[in-house]
């Protein structure tokens, strides 16, 4: 994932808080915020906007994913082996590669679709699709995806988390990916089983604790 993995699950579910308090009180958000625990601070500096416009070329992968993004490399399996060897690198070049997700790259878009297409279960890349997502509205092509890799996956502990990533990736845009999924199993199955523990934790889900916005 180029989006920092560490701070990937933390920062979805203070969005879907957010969003969440946002739509049910859009004159007085700020006051619920408060109330949940969340403490409001003026940023005066986006800190990733400056890391992605130092951020340079560090090696003949990056120089051709580049090339790529840019429309100068047509679209290939050598492109997606460098895009996948750059994100299982030691040190991913996360600021270089996060600008081309945030202005909703047509090229990446493509990639990642190639990806999925190859490799249908890689959470990897369906996490990628859906940090895309965040920024340009690729709904229709992250349900789908999600949906052919959880038909496709058969150990439970991935589909586990097959499911929680897709519910985490597509709440703020209104879709019930648990919902969808059940239609696509026996009740009483493995597969179901999974689907309501996995609804059971995202009900169990504890208070936001104080967090500086």
């Amino acid at each position: 994932m180029f989006d920092d993995d560490s701070e990937e699950k933390r920062r979805k579910d203070l969005f879907k808080k957010v969003a969440r308090a946002i739509k049910e009180d859009p004159k007085n958000y700020v006051e619920k915020l408060s109330e949940m625990g969340f403490t409001w601070v003026d940023d005066e500096m986006d800190e990733e906007a400056v890391e992605e416009r130092a951020a340079t070329i560090r090696n003949d992968n990056e120089k051709y994913l580049v090339a790529y993004f840019e429309g100068k490399t047509e679209l290939s399996d050598e492109v997606l082996d460098a895009f996948l060897a750059e994100k299982s690198s030691d040190s991913p070049n996360y600021p270089l590669f996060r600008r081309y997700f945030k202005s909703g790259n047509e090229n990446l878009k493509r990639l990642l679709l190639y990806g999925l297409n190859k490799h249908p279960t890689d959470i990897g890349l369906l996490g990628d699709l859906g940090y895309f997502n965040e920024f340009r509205n690729v709904l229709g092509d992250l349900i789908k995806a999600y949906l052919l890799a959880c038909g496709k996956e058969h150990e439970l502990g991935r589909f586990s988390e097959l499911v929680m990533n897709f519910y985490m990736d597509s709440d703020l845009d209104g879709f019930d990916a648990l919902y969808e999924l059940e239609q696509m199993c026996i009740p009483g199955s493995a597969k179901w089983e999974v689907i309501q523990a996995v609804r059971k934790q995202i009900g169990s889900d504890a208070e936001p604790e104080d967090i500086e916005f």
